[in-house]
C-alpha cells in the first residue's frame, strides 16, 4: 500500500457522459471537475487498457502530490493508504443527458431541450458486457444510472436485467418517475437496486412548476407500486423520493411537509435532498456562502426527517451546506 492523495473515482470508478467519459460527475466543488477519460465518445474506439493507463498517470501525479487542480475542494479527496492491485472497476455512472419525459427548470438541459432530445445516445451495453467479460468489475461495486430519463432508453431493461444477472448488486436509478419499469421492479424485490424518484414537489402546482409536465398522479402512482416492491421490513430502503432544493421556487416548510406526507403515504422509508446545482455553482463562482434561510431550512428537514423515522440521504450541494453550517 501507498499513502497520497486521492480519491475512489479517480481509483476505479468512470462517468459515461452524453458524448464522452470522465473520471466522474462532481463538478459543483471549487476545481469545478472534468476529468475526460475519452472526448467526443460514440460508443466505440476506446479499449479498457487505454482507460486504466490514463488512470494510472492520474494516480501517479497524486503519488507525487500533484493533485490535479480540477479535483480542489472535491469532498472524494482522501489521504489515506491506497490499495495497490492490478487494475478495477468499482464504481460506474451512467449519465446520458439526451432524453427525458420531463422538462425540469433546473436542468442543465431546458435551455435547448429540443436539442438535447435529438441527440443520439450511444450503446453501453456492448463495452460493459466486455468489462464484466474481462472480469474488470469488482464484485460489490457501485452502478449509478441519472442524467436525463434512463428508462426511456431503448436498452435500458436489457442493461439493468445483465447487471442484475451477473453479480452487480449496488444498483442506484435515478428517475423521474413518470415510467415504470419491469427491471426496476426486479432489482428492488432482489433488494439489489435503489431507484430515486425526484418529486421536487408536494403539490400538483408545485410539480408542474418545476417538472413542466403535468404527471403528478403518475409519479405517485409509481412510487407506490415501487415502494410495494420492497420485501416486508423494518429496513425499507430501496425506493427514495428525492427533492432538490430551488431557491425562491420549491423552498418553504409547507412544500415540503406535504412532500414529507406523500412520501409517507406511498410507503417511502428513505428521502435525498440536494440544492440546485447552478444556484450553488455560481455562489462558488462569486465566492460566496449558502445564505443563512437554507441553512435553516435544511436543519427543519432534519429534525423532521429524525421525527418521521425517515432515512435521509444528503446529497453533493446539501452536503456542503451540512459542512458549511455544521447541521449534523
Amino acid at each position: 500500500m501507498s499513502e497520497y492523495t486521492s480519491c475512489h473515482w479517480l481509483q476505479h470508478g468512470l462517468s459515461f457522459e452524453n458524448d464522452h467519459i470522465e473520471m466522474c460527475c462532481l463538478c459543483c466543488h471549487k476545481g469545478g471537475g472534468r476529468l475526460y477519460i475519452k472526448e467526443n465518445y460514440n460508443g466505440k474506439g476506446i479499449k479498457w487498457e487505454d482507460i486504466f493507463n490514463l488512470k494510472e498517470k492520474f494516480i501517479q501525479d497524486n503519488k507525487n502530490g500533484i493533485v490535479d487542480p480540477r479535483c480542489e475542494g472535491c469532498f472524494n479527496l482522501v489521504n489515506k493508504n491506497w490499495e495497490e492491485e492490478k487494475p478495477y472497476i468499482n464504481y460506474i455512472h451512467f449519465n446520458h443527458w439526451t432524453h427525458c419525459n420531463s422538462d425540469c427548470i433546473y436542468c442543465y438541459t431546458s435551455w435547448d431541450k429540443a436539442n438535447y432530445q435529438k441527440k443520439p445516445h450511444y450503446k453501453v451495453l456492448p463495452m460493459i458486457k466486455e468489462l464484466f467479460k474481462k472480469k474488470l468489475f469488482r464484485p460489490g461495486g457501485e452502478i449509478t444510472f441519472a442524467g436525463g430519463e434512463p428508462t426511456i432508453l431503448d436498452e435500458f431493461e436489457d442493461l439493468v436485467n445483465f447487471l442484475l444477472k451477473n453479480g452487480a448488486d449496488r444498483i442506484t436509478v435515478h428517475s423521474s418517475g413518470i415510467k415504470y419499469s419491469k427491471a426496476i421492479e426486479k432489482g428492488i424485490k432482489e433488494q439489489k437496486l435503489s431507484v430515486c424518484l425526484s418529486a421536487d414537489s408536494g403539490t400538483r402546482e408545485m410539480f408542474k412548476t418545476v417538472k413542466r409536465v403535468d404527471k403528478f398522479d403518475k409519479f405517485w402512482e409509481n412510487a407506490k407500486k415501487y415502494a410495494k416492491a420492497q420485501l416486508e421490513s423494518d429496513d425499507k430502503k430501496f425506493v427514495e423520493t428525492k427533492f432538490i432544493l430551488i431557491p425562491d421556487v420549491n423552498t418553504n416548510k409547507s412544500e415540503i411537509d406535504k412532500w414529507f406526507q406523500l412520501s409517507l403515504e406511498a410507503g417511502i422509508k428513505s428521502i435525498v435532498i440536494d440544492i440546485e446545482n447552478d444556484y450553488c455553482r455560481d455562489l462558488r463562482v462569486k465566492n460566496k456562502e449558502k445564505p443563512k434561510y437554507l441553512a435553516d431550512l435544511g436543519s427543519y428537514i432534519i429534525e423532521k426527517a429524525k421525527e418521521l423515522e425517515l432515512n435521509l440521504v444528503d446529497y453533493n450541494n446539501f452536503r456542503y451546506l451540512i459542512s458549511e453550517y455544521n447541521l449534523m
